[in-house]
């Protein structure tokens, strides 16, 4: 099973793919993609398009998560929210699970640890330190798909 973790960011897409299981997932990848001009909506509807068929193909995803930002403002609807509506609907034409974690489930009990372990620390543990952009950005993606992988 192998799950593609996305979170987006104005001007930032970042990506990790990993399979196993929850008490033990392998790191198959990870990056961070620059998007094209975020004014030009249709522009940048269709590089996220392009790029999130890539990674399915790339790396045979059967599942995607992603971290959801809830209440943005008006503009990063064009640069978060919009582009989460491309992914789902490239989900739904592939017959792939989709799942969206939002800030408040991204908890510790979601990986089997107490309450009060740090998750992005502990990412750090499981799979080691991994520069480049190994910070808590590509850790929303690294978390959302390690949500996903079956238990």
């Amino acid at each position: 099973m192998r799950v593609l973790g996305i979170h987006l960011a104005k001007g930032f897409c970042r990506f990790a793919v990993l399979e196993g299981t929850v008490s033990s997932p392998q790191l198959i990848e990870k990056g961070k993609l620059a998007t094209v001009d975020p004014d030009n909506i249709p522009a940048l509807m269709d590089w996220y398009e392009t790029q999130f068929r890539q990674l399915i193909e790339l790396y045979a995803a059967d599942r995607i998560s992603y971290r959801l930002t809830l209440e943005p403002d008006k503009g990063m609807l064009a640069t978060s929210e919009f582009p989460l509506g491309v992914l789902n609907l490239i989900a739904h034409q592939k017959g792939l699970e989709i799942a969206g974690y939002t800030k408040g489930s991204y908890v510790a009990s979601k990986l089997g640890l107490g309450k009060d372990q740090d998750i992005y620390a502990y990412c750090d543990v499981v799979f080691g330190k991994r520069p480049p952009y190994w910070d808590n950005n590509l850790k929303h993606a690294v978390l959302a798909a390690w949500f996903n992988l079956p238990k």
